[in-house]
């Protein structure tokens, strides 16, 4: 088995986290926290490549329309109007 570096190593480690998470939303049908975990991981990545990276880790094998670039696109281009429509549900 491949030796992870210590950053892919971490990488991997909080993607199968959140990917336990946002299969425990999809089954609950709750869209709107696995959007709210897209928005803050976009708003965490400088670069659009960065973004799909890690959340492809975080939804391969769950939903196709998660991981859809379109989908991807969506989140990323529209990320903070995304986070301000969210926090408005919350309040």
């Amino acid at each position: 088995m491949k030796q992870l570096k210590p950053k892919e190593w971490h990488e991997q480690f909080l993607a199968n986290a959140d990917k336990e998470k946002i299969a425990a939303h999809l089954a609950k049908g709750d869209e709107n926290d696995v959007t709210r975990m897209a928005v803050t991981l976009a708003r965490q990545c400088t670069l659009f490549t960065e973004f799909t990276k890690l959340w492809t880790l975080r939804v391969s094998g769950l939903d196709e329309r998660l991981s859809s670039d379109r989908y991807m696109q969506h989140v990323y281009t529209n990320r903070r109007t995304l986070h301000k429509e969210l926090r408005q549900k919350d309040e």
